[in-house]
């Protein structure tokens, strides 16, 4: 769609300001998003990963800082996990772990060389909670239930969304794992580097799809504060919304969706949304490598 600064778009004389929804505009959604309330009961595993050093995880012992460290690898690694889950990637700090251990900051060091390498094995570790399927026989299939699997875990931990885009640390468990995948395309009569394309395609399709779902439950949940706290008529306004769109003569196509009540965010749709485009991924690798 074109648009003209001084007659508007295609000739449309109005105020641009009037075509965006109620509750959908920057100016009409300055609320903060709720934190997520799910996050309680995550904050129970940081008392569980103390507990298991019989410790209160709200103080600490500056005698452990004496000498070499009790701690494990693992034990640092959970609680980094349980920490994310509960306040999210930035309340992530060497303190705040030593603080859940109650143990000596610096003892931390014994086991994890820097922040960047924690998130490492972080990220490696939680690789263990995607299942991959053995091998079938039916590529499409196992690597439709890889997907799924993947989703689940991202979803879990959706703070993981803020390290996607770099490259994925080549850990042990990852490493397994896509040792397990290229065993499903194992089938395929195609050469090594084709067989990569088509993890990454997967790989990039389900991380893409959880991002957008991460921004869409922000904003549902924006939008239900916003509703609460309007004192108007809300589908009085949406209905005044949608004539304002109609009158205009620019958005047919979408007037049409508003009239059938098809919200293409839907919450309820979401995990049919995924599926759909993963099928369209696999059928179209499919029809790839018939050619």
């Amino acid at each position: 769609m074109e648009r003209d600064s001084a007659t508007g778009w295609h000739g449309w004389q109005g105020n641009p300001d009037d075509l965006w929804p109620p509750f959908g505009d920057a100016s009409r959604l300055a609320v903060p998003a709720r934190p997520d309330r799910r996050a309680d009961a995550r904050r129970d595993q940081l008392a569980e990963a103390a507990s298991r050093r019989g410790q209160d995880p709200g103080r600490r012992d500056p005698g452990q800082d004496r000498g070499r460290p009790r701690l494990s690898r693992e034990e640092i690694v959970d609680a980094a996990i349980a920490i994310a889950d509960a306040e999210g990637a930035e309340a992530l700090s060497m303190r705040r772990i030593a603080q859940v251990l109650r143990a000596g900051t610096m003892s931390l060091y014994w086991h994890v060389t820097s922040k960047e390498h924690l998130l490492d094995l972080m990220r490696d570790m939680l690789m263990a909670e995607v299942e991959v399927p053995d091998p079938t026989g039916d590529w499409q299939s196992d690597l439709r239930t890889f997907a799924m699997n993947y989703r689940r875990m991202l979803r879990r931990h959706l703070w993981l969304m803020d390290f996607v885009g770099g490259r994925p640390p080549l850990g042990p468990t990852t490493l397994l794992n896509f040792e397990a995948m290229l065993a499903t395309l194992a089938v395929l009569p195609i050469d090594s580097d084709v067989q990569l394309r088509i993890l990454e395609s997967v790989n990039t399709y389900v991380s893409g799809a959880v991002l957008r779902e991460a921004q869409e439950l922000r904003a549902h949940q924006a939008e239900r504060q916003a509703e609460a706290e309007y004192q108007g008529d809300i589908p009085a306004e949406r209905e005044a919304w949608r004539n304002r769109l109609d009158a205009t003569g620019l958005f047919p196509r979408f007037v049409r969706f508003l009239d059938l009540g098809i919200d293409p965010d839907a919450p309820d749709t979401i995990d049919a949304r995924f599926e759909f485009g993963l099928d369209c991924l696999l059928s179209g690798i499919a029809a790839r490598l018939s050619r």
